[in-house]
């Protein structure tokens, strides 16, 4: 259909079939085929017709301006993966929610520039969401599934909890055996204002909402991090926060046998998004593949024991 368009497009630009023809190289009666079968897949009339002229109906003429729109959106999308071939410069601008953003995003930032030296990066670290339609920003990167259907998501990451303390403070209070026990223990969480704090839990088909009552909590990762290396208490935070921890044994996993999560929704992804015409900018594209590259994982596998 995509070429009967391009066929279509032409005869009303040229004003006749036999015009069409000779700037598509092509036969006249080759190019009225096209718009025959175009006719005749739309279950509707194009042109009228005659001797004298080759007028637009109302359906062809609606017809031809989306025609247009969408051969010059194919061109823009075609030439925006050519361009990614050639001198990437101009700036991209990144909003990021703060914990993530730290830990995963900012340290690769100026290998991207070093990469495409031409180029200015911006990052706002801030967890409000943005309306990526009404804000100069490029790119976001969320949990979650978008709201806006419009724009378009890749997942880096699903978002898994892991219960974690230091060997210090487990060898103190000892490990908690069920999530009704958290209550026993110091819990850090991350702050939400003026709601309570729920952790959850699953275990095959059992499943545990607890409410966890803190001593300290903040707004974001770190401060909880350091807080439980040092041996204050028990935390939940993401696996890729603390993956490299429980690798090298400074943090513990608590209560492996039980799933751990900071909400119950299932959709745990983490996602980068953009609209659909920002990935026709070059230096756009080439962020969303870097970022993607470095970025995207294999699903959590918890540390052998």
């Amino acid at each position: 259909m995509f070429e009967a368009m391009e066929h279509f497009v032409t005869v009303v630009d040229s004003g006749s079939f036999s015009k069409a023809a000779e700037r598509l190289r092509k036969n006249a009666s080759s190019v009225a085929r096209q718009v025959d079968r175009l006719e005749q897949e739309l279950q509707t009339r194009l042109f009228i017709r005659s001797t004298r002229r080759l007028e637009l109906t109302l359906d062809g003429e609606s017809f031809y301006h989306q025609c247009v729109d969408i051969l010059q959106s194919v061109r823009d999308a075609r030439q925006s993966f050519l361009d990614i071939g050639s001198d990437i410069h101009g700036e991209v601008m990144i909003s990021v929610f703060d914990t993530y953003g730290q830990a995963k995003v900012v340290p690769l930032l100026p290998e991207f520039q070093q990469l495409y030296p031409n180029t200015r990066v911006a990052i706002s670290l801030d967890n409000a969401l943005i309306d990526l339609h009404a804000s100069p920003f490029d790119l976001a990167i969320r949990y979650g599934r978008p709201t806006d259907s419009n724009l378009i998501g890749k997942t880096l990451v699903h978002n898994t909890g892991v219960l974690v303390a230091s060997p210090a403070y487990l060898d103190k209070h000892g490990p908690p055996a069920q999530p009704e026990a958290l209550k026993e223990h110091r819990c850090l969480t991350l702050l939400k204002q003026r709601q309570h704090v729920y952790w959850y839990f699953r275990n095959g088909d059992q499943y545990r909402k607890v409410r966890i009552d803190s001593p300290l909590s903040s707004c974001g990762g770190a401060p909880l991090l350091q807080w439980v290396r040092e041996g204050i208490g028990l935390t939940l935070l993401p696996h890729w926060f603390v993956d490299s921890l429980l690798e090298t044994g400074e943090l513990v996993e608590v209560m492996p046998e039980w799933e751990a999560n900071l909400t119950d929704s299932e959709d745990t992804r983490i996602q980068m998004l953009w609209k659909p015409g920002s990935a026709h900018k070059p230096v756009v594209r080439a962020m969303i593949d870097f970022l993607t590259g470095r970025l995207e994982s294999l699903p959590y596998k918890r540390p052998s024991r």
